[in-house]
């Protein structure tokens, strides 16, 4: 069984990777956030999960072929398909879950109301000016991020039940409320799409999605007793 450093290590780097997931489909991308794009190294992330495998390539492939226009194409295509200024055959790949997930594909529908009451049982609103829908995947990729860091916390006190229900509640989010519409929204996006880097970032984020159901059953098992034996004890 992997020590409890190991597991802190590992909810560190899924917390990072939501972060980094949910800034990617906030805002338009500033110069600085291209640069650090462009010099990150990922390779720990998922190295033999194809989607990530490709996803990555794509971006690094964009991105180092960056120049003084690049902040704007990056901007320009951002707009046009997750801000809605173009559509696709009526449609557009705002990226709330409402629109993917109820019969009307509008804003605030039942789907918001499901995630705000998750939110609000986790005592988690919000920041203050904030005038977007809780379904952005943007804000539930943060929540995401907030329960590994809370999971950290609860292993760092010992409380591995409490660690336990919060890797089971990640889980439980991640298929109910973004998994079941994530492919819908890559589908429509890749329609609109017009940069190698954003197409990248489509396949990241399903790729990391797949490694990361599976990283927190594992985890899972290891606080329950239930995962590997470590090399050379019966």
């Amino acid at each position: 069984m992997a020590d409890t450093a190991q597991l802190i290590e590992v909810l560190k780097n899924r917390s990072f990777f939501y972060r980094t997931l949910s800034s990617l489909y906030l805002n338009t991308l500033t110069q600085e956030q291209i640069d650090s794009l462009a010099q990150a190294d990922f390779s720990a992330f998922g190295a033999d999960e194809p989607l990530l495998i490709a996803g990555f390539d794509d971006m690094r492939r964009y991105l180092r072929k960056r120049n003084t226009g690049t902040r704007q194409e990056l901007a320009v295509d951002f707009t046009s398909t997750f801000v809605g200024a173009q559509a696709y055959e009526g449609r557009s790949a705002v990226p709330y879950e409402s629109v993917f997930r109820s019969e009307s594909g509008l804003l605030m529908q039942e789907p918001r109301n499901e995630v705000y009451r998750t939110y609000k049982q986790a005592a988690i609103k919000l920041r203050e000016g904030v005038d977007l829908p809780e379904d952005h995947i943007s804000f539930e990729f943060e929540f995401l991020a907030i329960l590994c860091d809370r999971t950290v916390e609860a292993l760092d006190a010992r409380d591995q039940g409490r660690a336990i229900g919060l890797l089971k509640a990640q889980a439980t989010f991640i298929e109910d409320h973004i998994l079941s519409w994530f492919d819908a929204l890559a589908d429509l996006a890749n329609k609109m799409l017009t940069t190698r880097f954003y197409r990248g970032v489509l396949k990241i984020t399903k790729g990391y999605l797949n490694v990361d159901m599976e990283a927190i059953q594992d985890l899972i098992a290891e606080l329950e007793g239930t995962g590997p034996a470590e090399e050379g004890v019966a």
